[in-house]
């Protein structure tokens, strides 16, 4: 179970059953936030199933011992939720600095954010 995380950790979280394309089941999934104040954390789930970057807001992820994926990834940021901190499983890594910026513009493009 999940007692601290920090944006850019790589997490396995067993997400709910979801409906139509909603991802779910035991999957990594990287941390955008935290907010322990509302006992929640943002995340966006990633998927083994490369054909998924065919979609906008998404990004891909190289494994590497750093990040614990085990295969190369597609960050679905176009699929971000909330998650209690019960669904949070083991943590497997952290993404480099290069990656957690590229989800960062893909999430600021996506939300229309201005920095």
């Amino acid at each position: 179970m999940l007692h601290n995380a920090s944006k850019g950790d790589v997490w396995q979280v067993d997400l709910p059953e979801g409906v139509g394309h909603e991802q779910k089941g035991k999957r990594p999934a990287v941390v955008v936030v935290h907010v322990k104040e509302n006992a929640t954390v943002v995340i966006i789930p990633l998927t083994a199933e490369l054909d998924k970057e065919r979609f906008s807001h998404t990004c891909c992820i190289q494994a590497s011992k750093e990040n614990g994926l085990m295969e190369e990834s597609v960050a679905l940021v176009f699929q971000i939720r909330a998650l209690d901190p019960q669904r949070f499983m083991q943590k497997k890594g952290k993404l480099d600095k290069k990656d957690m910026e590229a989800i960062d513009a893909i999430l600021v493009d996506m939300l229309k954010l201005k920095r």
